[in-house]
């Protein structure tokens, strides 16, 4: 009979990694660090402005990167109450508020029905009206400056910040054009024929049917269409001359003049500006996502 062979249960048994899942958790772990990287990369700014809002202007000088010792909260109340500037944070942020939502709103309802126009019919038109909207949206801004300003002079919308909501409100409709045609064109038409089948209107069907189906890209057009106005600087900086109309974009700015500047409350009025945006984006961010899910930017 022959022996079987015991095997020593003493001796540990080692097995090989294979050599390809080694290379792919060597991949891994050096995009976690890359990624890692990146993400203090891009939050450093942030944090600066917060650690300098909570600073004296020599603590910054001296020392921009360290935590503030002491805590300075006093950078808060005159970068409110603008004692550097004669205006406060309140004006500043009254303007930019309406500054953007008429440019957002007026960019999302007329830029969207233009994409859905565009995207429902095969004629000439809609072909011009796409290219010319590309072409819009090529353009860059210096271009239309000189025009812009004299126009918004003629007009009575200089120097008022819900008038040149509708200049910026024209600047970004090539965008939200651009956006909401990807998705459109890749819209469900069977859903429209059902619902026009039912009596509805083009109109009632866009309304009640497509817009509710479209929200996670209309609400990614408003995000990116929110965040642009409320930064704007190109518009704002030329358009906007008078202390009693300016954004939050330029005024930041006035913190400084020609012999000094205060930095500390400069840094509070910055990070006073930023905590509408971080909102905007933690309340709208996963519609962002569900966008690209869906397809709506192919």
């Amino acid at each position: 009979m022959a022996e079987v062979k015991q095997t020593d249960i003493s001796r540990p048994i080692v097995r090989k990694v294979p050599r390809k899942l080694r290379r792919t958790t060597l991949v891994g772990s050096l995009i976690t660090v890359l990624v890692a990287a990146y993400v203090i990369f891009t939050n450093l700014p942030v944090f600066t402005v917060f650690t300098g809002s909570l600073k004296t202007s020599n603590q910054i000088t001296t020392d921009p990167l360290g935590l503030p010792n002491p805590v300075n909260f006093s950078n808060y109340v005159r970068g409110w109450n603008g004692v550097a500037v004669g205006q406060s944070m309140y004006v500043y942020l009254w303007n930019t508020v309406m500054f953007t939502i008429v440019g957002v709103a007026v960019a999302t309802i007329f830029g969207t029905m233009a994409a859905y126009a565009i995207a429902r019919s095969n004629s000439l038109i809609s072909s011009f009206a796409e290219r010319y909207y590309l072409v819009l949206y090529t353009l860059p801004f210096l271009a239309t400056i000189i025009p812009l300003y004299s126009m918004t002079g003629d007009l009575g919308l200089r120097d008022n910040p819900a008038g040149i909501g509708l200049v910026y409100a024209a600047s970004w409709m090539p965008m939200t054009v651009m956006l909401m045609l990807g998705f459109f064109s890749s819209f469900p038409l069977d859903v429209i024929e059902a619902a026009k089948t039912d009596g509805a209107s083009e109109w009632r069907a866009f309304v009640s049917v497509v817009i509710p189906m479209s929200r996670s890209a209309v609400l990614s057009n408003v995000l990116l269409a929110f965040i642009y106005a409320w930064n704007n600087f190109s518009h704002t900086f030329p358009l906007l001359t008078q202390p009693t109309s300016v954004t939050v974009a330029p005024g930041i700015l006035l913190f400084s003049s020609q012999y000094s500047v205060d930095q500390g409350a400069q840094f509070a009025g910055m990070f006073m500006t930023v905590i509408p945006l971080i909102l905007a984006y933690a309340l709208l961010h996963r519609h962002i996502m569900e966008s690209f899910r869906v397809g709506s930017f192919r």
